[in-house]
């Protein structure tokens, strides 16, 4: 990546930026990460991963795309997330728990969960190459227990699966695309894939055992597509967080089958 510039300073660092055709498949330097943390949060330590924030995790090699410092699930957000999880876990009918992320992408979602659901596996799909052989390098060092696997979900689920004696956490969240609007909010039925149609993957491969879906979301849903959501559980439960990212408030959706909390 070529070495910054007055013309790279004085561009602001945000979401529209990074995610701009130009900009979204380039490797971050610790200055442009440090950059959108300030322009965006007010903090140039915003972007944690890892447990680390920016210095230390640039500092041992860590590298993310521009694309990918937008959509990693921050370290503060991932904490409230595996909370929730672990409360939810208390009830569960199994004591063994995997958890499952089709959209691996940092892997820091599952990294984070995993920190909270001891003793947990976590199995990991991430369908684009550069994205993989990233994630895999900048983890390597986190003696994760994460195997993750390039290569789409829907097609290699079943082939890498939990046992039949293990309650599943299936941790959603697809990119939102044009998913999300500032009028109607979220619709979880544009999402790519659809937040139902990826369910329903997992209920053709762990259909016999519990799952616990947790689904992010952001603070305003488009209601349809939540109802419908819903509908496909036997317990819910919206969780809004009081932690930004992005500029707005996310949250996850809370969802169960084949137990009730």
């Amino acid at each position: 990546m070529n070495s910054q510039t007055s013309n790279d300073c004085d561009r602001k660092y945000d979401r529209d930026f990074l995610l701009s055709p130009d900009k979204r498949n380039q490797v971050m330097e610790l200055w442009e990460v440090q950059k959108f943390g300030l322009d965006t949060f007010g903090n140039p330590d915003h972007v944690c991963i890892y447990g680390m924030k920016p210095a230390e995790w640039y500092g041992r090699g860590v590298r993310l795309l521009a694309r990918t410092t937008i959509e990693a699930v921050s370290d503060q957000l991932g904490t409230v997330i595996g909370t929730d999880v672990v409360r939810v876990l208390k009830n569960a009918p199994a004591l063994k728990v995997g958890v499952v992320d089709p959209f691996a992408g940092s892997c820091n979602g599952l990294y984070t969960i995993l920190l909270h659901v001891k003793c947990a596996k976590g199995i990991a799909f991430e369908v684009e190459k550069t994205i993989y052989e990233m994630t895999t390098r900048n983890i390597a060092s986190l003696q994760a227990n994460i195997e993750l696997i390039n290569g789409n979900y829907k097609a290699l689920l079943g082939r890498h699966r939990f046992p039949a004696d293990h309650c599943i956490v299936a941790f959603l969240a697809p990119p939102w695309g044009d998913a999300l609007s500032s009028d109607s909010g979220l619709d979880l039925a544009r999402t790519k894939p659809p937040i139902a149609e990826i369910v329903d993957d997992f209920e053709s491969v762990y259909a016999g055992q519990p799952v616990l879906y947790v689904t992010q979301v952001h603070e305003h849903i488009e209601p349809n597509s939540l109802a419908a959501l819903k509908g496909k559980f036997e317990w819910t439960e919206l969780r809004i967080y009081d932690v930004n990212a992005e500029g707005m408030r996310h949250g996850v959706l809370l969802g169960s089958k084949r137990w009730l909390r």
